[in-house]
């Protein structure tokens, strides 16, 4: 059976167009019982999934998920509902410095990823020396299975490199990434199916030697 009616993406359609609280208080309980619980529940099966291939995934499904509520203590956008089921599949706690996977869902389709996308300078730092230093090892990684199945490492970028960087950098342009992450998106119809949390995990998979990588970088 899967995971998802079409109410669930209904719900976040009309979301879309109603956020704000009014709204949301009259619909609680169907946000309960077509997005909340369906999705923590395929969020577990996809945890299990993963963690057939990556043992160092232990987290529970209430620590991967992102709550619906939005901080807007700082922001100018005062929408307060976010108009996405999304989650990080990581070690144990979604906001850790770890090489991770990540799922999002809206009405606009599927989005499959990972990586490590907010780092600080000396994780950074730590990264590009790994990948320095490994840089046949790192090339092998990103052109294999990872490339067919996700393309290309994204990320912002820095402008200007620091030695030794600086020099690697014209065969190694990663250097210049701050961030490392990876996307790919599926028809959002792929929600429907009976098997999602395989389908996911098979494209998870292919980022594990990626992520195993960042890992050992940061270790």
């Amino acid at each position: 059976m899967a995971y998802f009616t079409k109410d669930f993406i209904n719900f976040y359609k009309e979301l879309e167009q109603n956020n704000h609280k009014e709204w949301f208080d009259e619909n609680r309980k169907r946000y309960e019982k077509v997005v909340k619980t369906p999705f923590r529940k395929f969020l577990a099966d996809l945890i299990l999934e993963v963690q057939k291939f990556d043992p160092e995934i232990m987290i529970e499904p209430k620590n991967a998920v992102f709550r619906i509520n939005r901080d807007i203590r700082f922001s100018k956008d005062k929408r307060p509902y976010k108009t996405n089921a999304a989650a990080v599949i990581s070690r144990i706690n979604k906001k850790e410095e770890f090489p991770a996977y990540y799922v999002n869902i809206d009405s606009s389709g599927l989005m499959v990823g990972g990586g490590m996308y907010s780092l600080s300078t000396d994780t950074l730092n730590k990264v590009r020396q790994e990948i320095l230093y490994s840089d046949k090892e790192f090339e092998e990684i990103i052109t294999g299975d990872f490339k067919k199945e996700f393309g290309e490492i994204k990320g912002e970028q820095n402008k200007i490199l620091k030695p030794p960087y600086k020099e690697a950098s014209e065969k190694l342009p990663i250097l210049f990434n701050k961030q490392f992450y990876f996307m790919k998106s599926l028809p959002l119809e792929t929600i429907y199916r009976d098997n999602l949390p395989e389908i996911l995990a098979e494209k998870m998979q292919a980022a594990l030697a990626l992520n195993q990588f960042l890992r050992r970088a940061i270790d």
